[in-house]
């Protein structure tokens, strides 16, 4: 039989939707002008403005290189939103925002009708207030939009088999229809993975459910043909445009990436497992419960509880396919988080309707509170830090959060000294954990644009804005930067670069003028022009130098961490 939780009181239901609207909220604000990081988020904003500046929504490119090692759904958002709002870092990253808020309410909606608003709400806030969810909403960068994808993706499927298990065809059909539109849109985000992991999901739990005649109903004509419809038109059509499309972005960013270390992204074997158990944070302590949403492996449980069955597939298998892949990034994980928070939230609440007081993870919680309040008193106040950054109100505000949540969690709730066993509360539960996290939260969004100005290539971007002229030479040697050409809107030719991404279009970008060899730079470094050069520090030494012909440049700016800097060949 499905778990439904208990009604909420209407006390009670206004608090915890308040509190996950607050939550939703700091998802999307921006407070204020944060420069973009290097190097994603100034690569996703570059390549829409080139697609706006040249008209071509079908071939990607960057710097006015061929970039495909992503599909254009992505680059399409962002274009759209700058075409709506202008080409600035809010409209860039609002899609990306946008799709962290679809996350909670894809969360909410799925748990809502089938376990009640108690678990919905729980969910919800899980997903909106985990740290990692928190960290890449802000950043322009593909894996949230993926996420809202391979999440929905994962609902949809859920919410298909127990429809199509209880004889409601139409809900069953609709449910197909949002699981093709959901993959299709995996797909042209990512690739591959669209399938694969919704795809591979699926056989499994159909083996173990002894469900496998319900995969050929997958493949329903009107689903096919929209799944169909969204994904071949742009695959055929730069296909037919670049030859060389297939073997780089099908064998090369599929195959290659996956099993091989070429894209210098490797890491440890466990790093998932540790990327979920920590960017789970506030609701870390209670990660255990995951096991209390967990059918028997009973048949009849399991096929009677598929919906809970499917999503711990999903989840386990995203986590074990990364986990075996060459090519390891800390945003990879992000897609599980949907559904380990609504099987976390029912976990819980499977919990606290049996009577569980939640005494050892409160317990845990409110020691993790206090270890951040006073590293970030000791660290952030009193090591000086934040006064450097300028963001003393905003360290003294979360550190005050997180001491509330540490009192909140290992004071005793009223009447635990007469019930040591007292069953603790959603809305006490919710409020001891998410309420102090999100003064945390707002302190860090009040505090990440003068941050971000402090280390991110701001300070070298802003000076190149301030002395660029329309006649002058703009190159980058030893490296490459992606946020300027996003910001002077103008393609910088790129000298001496080594290992990069941009190497499948190098030869082309030579013929058009957009890399230079050293014999190239040097007659514009000695020409009657005005040059200006992005340089990375260890090729400085190059100028100076009589055997390159390059005099000793003015240096105008330098980023923070002195990696870069911005010089002239004149004044």
């Amino acid at each position: 039989m499905r778990f439904r939780s208990e009604p909420l009181p209407a006390a009670s239901r206004v608090a915890l939707w308040a509190l996950l609207a607050i939550a939703v909220a700091l998802l999307v604000v921006e407070t204020g002008h944060t420069p973009f990081f290097e190097p994603d988020e100034a690569r996703y904003a570059e390549i829409p403005r080139e697609m706006l500046a040249t008209g071509d929504l079908v071939a990607p490119r960057l710097n006015g290189f061929r970039y495909y090692e992503k599909p254009p759904l992505h680059y399409w958002a962002v274009a759209a939103s700058m075409s709506l709002f202008g080409e600035t870092e809010v409209a860039a990253r609002l899609p990306v925002k946008l799709s962290a808020a679809g996350m909670v309410l894809v969360t909410v909606f799925f748990a809502r009708r089938r376990y009640g608003e108690r678990v919905a709400l729980l969910g919800g806030l899980v997903v909106a207030t985990s740290l990692l969810v928190v960290a890449l909403a802000r950043l322009n960068i593909i894996d949230t939009p993926l996420s809202l994808a391979l999440g929905t993706a994962a609902f949809a499927f859920a919410s298909f088999q127990e429809h199509e298990k209880a004889g409601d065809r139409p809900r069953a059909r609709a449910a197909l229809y949002v699981l093709h539109f959901s993959c299709a849109a995996a797909v042209m985000l990512k690739g591959l993975v669209g399938l694969v992991l919704p795809g591979g999901a699926i056989l499994v739990w159909a083996f173990l459910s002894r469900r496998l005649p319900l995969v050929p109903k997958l493949f329903s004509p009107g689903p096919l043909v929209l799944f169909l419809a969204l994904v071949l038109p742009w695959h055929l059509a730069i296909a037919r445009r670049d030859g060389e499309w297939f073997d780089f972005y099908v064998v090369g960013e599929h195959f290659r990436r996956y099993f091989e270390t070429g894209h210098r992204r490797s890491g440890k074997p466990l790093l998932f497992v540790f990327v979920l158990v920590f960017g789970l944070a506030p609701w870390t302590p209670y990660l255990g419960r995951l096991a209390g949403a967990f059918p028997s492996i009973r048949r009849g449980e399991w096929r009677e509880r598929g919906a809970e069955a499917f999503l711990h597939v999903y989840w386990i298998l995203v986590l074990f396919f990364f986990s075996l892949s060459r090519s390891k990034l800390v945003p990879y994980i992000l897609p599980v988080w949907p559904a380990v928070a609504v099987l976390l939230a029912l976990g819980l609440e499977k919990a606290r309707q049996r009577g569980a007081a939640f005494r050892h993870e409160r317990y845990v919680a409110g020691l993790f509170f206090g270890v951040l309040a006073g590293s970030l008193a000791a660290y952030g106040l009193g090591g000086g830090v934040a006064a450097r950054y300028g963001v003393v109100p905003q360290a003294l505000f979360a550190t005050a959060s997180l001491a509330a949540g540490a009192l909140l969690n290992l004071l005793p709730v009223r009447g635990d000294s007469r019930n040591l066993h007292r069953p603790l509360s959603t809305e006490r539960l919710a409020l001891s954990t998410a309420g102090p996290w999100l003064g945390l939260v707002a302190a860090l969004v009040l505090a990440l644009p003068s941050v971000a100005r402090s280390i991110t290539p701001w300070p070298l971007v802003s000076a190149l804005k301030r002395e660029l002229r329309p006649d002058d030479v703009l190159v980058q040697r030893g490296a490459y930067l992606q946020a300027p050409a996003f910001y002077v809107k103008r393609l910088t030719p790129l000298v001496d670069l080594g290992w990069s991404e941009l190497d499948f279009g190098r030869e082309e970008a030579g013929k058009a003028g957009l890399y230079l060899s050293e014999e190239e730079f040097a007659r514009k470094w000695r020409s009657p022009a005005r040059v200006l050069c992005i340089v990375h520090f260890q090729h400085l030494t190059d100028f100076g130098n009589p055997a390159l012909g390059l005099s000793v440049p003015q240096v105008l700016a330098v980023t923070p961490n002195g990696k870069f800097l911005l010089v002239a060949n004149r004044s």
